[in-house]
């Protein structure tokens, strides 16, 4: 599915007021809300959303309420569930692997119907690039069968449009002057196999409004490998000549797999939705993992008092270690290290969105319920 985001089809203040409340659920938000939960008897229409990756299968419920008293949307619910959805040699998914990922899908639409009344009809399912270009029949299938449901899939440039839109938010502040945050801001989502990026750029025109466009990038990079991490490198350097925004943006908002185990195995303790790193602690990252792996995957806890904390360091410190090898973090580090030297990011600032992974989804059911 190619959804494209064009400004100049849709009203541009209308536009930009969906896009900030959008963003503001980032910076509202301290937690979100996870598992189950009691429904909500506050005024709004709830929308659900599902997407599937090959590791992951997410979840959300939003509230979005219409009145012109209160117009705004609430993220109400979010989890995410572990998928394993590898191709076979004869490149489909196995059956079991298609069945399990068809179950899950099926038990998080439940959640969303059940729990928090999300109308089946105002739940959206759809399917990140990641899981191949030719929509695979399989598992379209095996989920149609199950839940009634048809999986829409992204192209990766749609869902790169979408994490920025759902990420970054448009109006910012330096000092006392508010700022297009967005305008001066990029996004980068370092995963294990794959880097992805881009930038809104606000063009104007002639004898047209100004509208904003979006420049985009995508790299694989296969199996995780220094080798790897030296293409990686080359190829980021082809994309910053024909995209000067990837280098001369002053913030930087770190997504993926890789940036969240950074970030964690750095500050266990730091929950903020945006959690600042600097060019030197990624260089010093991946110096140590490099050097010493076992010793970043357990880091010393005992310096935050507050138990309830703890626990939930220690929780994300697992799944870290559930999520990567030693070799895997030495080689994610590597490609983190790669894109911050290319990208020059000496002088930048720079934050870890921790909920930049619900960022396309956010945008996509907020994008439907506008239709």
């Amino acid at each position: 599915m190619n959804l494209k985001i064009k400004l100049s089809a849709f009203s541009v203040r209308g536009f930009l007021k969906s896009i900030v409340s959008l963003s503001l659920l980032f910076h509202c938000l301290n937690s979100p809300a996870m598992g189950q939960a009691e429904p909500s008897t506050e005024p709004g229409e709830i929308y659900g959303g599902i997407e599937l990756t090959s590791e992951e299968a997410r979840a959300i419920a939003l509230r979005i309420n219409r009145s012109e008293e209160e117009q705004g949307l609430k993220l109400v619910y979010s989890e995410t569930s572990r998928l394993a959805l590898r191709r076979a040699s004869n490149g489909q998914f196995a059956p079991q692997a298609a069945q399990e990922a068809a179950q899950t899908v099926l038990k998080l639409m439940t959640r969303l119907t059940r729990q928090h009344q999300a109308p089946p009809e105002r739940i959206f399912l759809i399917g990140g690039s990641g899981l191949g270009a030719d929509h695979p029949e399989d598992l379209v299938d095996a989920i149609s069968k199950t839940t009634g449901k048809t999986l829409a899939f992204l192209d990766v440039e749609t869902e790169i449009q979408l994490s920025i839109v759902g990420t970054i938010s448009r109006l910012g502040k330096v000092g006392a002057t508010q700022i297009d945050n967005r305008n001066s801001s990029a996004l980068i989502e370092i995963n294990s196999d794959h880097t992805l990026g881009g930038y809104q750029l606000l063009t104007y025109p002639p004898s047209a409004p100004p509208r904003y466009d979006f420049v985009t990038m995508s790299i694989p990079h296969g199996t995780p490998s220094l080798a790897n991490a030296a293409a990686l490198r080359q190829a980021l350097r082809r994309e910053r000549e024909s995209k000067p925004g990837l280098v001369n943006r002053k913030r930087i908002y770190l997504t993926g797999s890789v940036a969240w185990a950074v970030a964690t195995l750095l500050y266990p303790e730091d929950r903020q939705t945006f959690v600042p790193l600097t060019h030197e602690e990624i260089m010093w990252f991946a110096e140590k993992v490099a050097r010493a792996p076992q010793q970043l995957l357990n880091p010393n806890l005992s310096s935050i008092r507050d138990r309830e904390l703890r626990q939930k360091a220690e929780l994300e410190l697992q799944a870290v270690k559930s999520a990567f090898t030693p070799q895997q973090l030495v080689a994610g580090a590597e490609a983190l290290k790669a894109v911050a030297s290319e990208l020059e990011w000496q002088e930048k600032q720079i934050w870890f969105a921790r909920y930049g992974y619900l960022g396309r989804l956010l945008s996509y059911v907020r994008l439907q319920a506008e239709k």
